[in-house]
């Protein structure tokens, strides 16, 4: 299980590697090493300015009362893409600015809820919307035919403000 992860990171750095040098080769080392230099400086920068607007966008979202799916979507990649434009590298830089730029964020926003959503299917899971009558904010509902598990039912006392408790029916004392 953990080899799949393991095996896509040193290939991603192998890949890596190898597109540093073909263009060191093309370009030269000192020219190299300032590219690497001004596509980090300059995608951190564009993360600072998508970052701040995801962070008003998810904050007007909250404020109104709305689900913020998008926005907190938005704000995943955003991170996501950050962390990819900070690694040195140009294939980590540009998967990395893909994810934050706002025209092609949108298009990884989808192919990430694709990909979360075969996952979600495959362990059993289905994505419920408002429209549909599932309950709001679109949370996890069991697939029908899936094991059901019973509810969890806690006993104890409820306290009053006043100091007074009582058991969990409500009985006061």
């Amino acid at each position: 299980m953990l080899f799949a992860p393991f095996l896509a990171l040193v290939l991603l750095a192998a890949a890596e590697i190898y597109v540093i040098v073909a263009i060191a080769h093309l370009v030269g080392w000192a020219l190299t090493v300032v590219l690497l230099a001004a596509s980090t400086v300059a995608g951190l920068w564009l993360v600072r300015i998508q970052g701040r607007r995801a962070w008003g966008a998810l904050r007007s979202a909250v404020a109104s009362g709305v689900a913020p799916g998008r926005e907190l979507g938005d704000a995943a990649l955003i991170v996501a893409g950050g962390a990819l434009i900070a690694v040195p590298g140009f294939l980590t830089g540009v998967l990395g600015v893909l994810t934050v730029a706002p025209y092609t964020r949108s298009l990884a926003r989808r192919l990430f809820g694709l990909v979360f959503l075969r996952r979600a299917a495959g362990a059993g899971l289905r994505m419920g919307s408002r429209a549909s009558g599932a309950p709001a904010g679109g949370r996890a509902e069991p697939a029908p035919g899936a094991p059901q598990a019973a509810p969890k039912i806690i006993r104890g006392e409820v306290a009053d403000d006043d100091g007074a408790a009582g058991n969990a029916a409500g009985r006061s004392s």
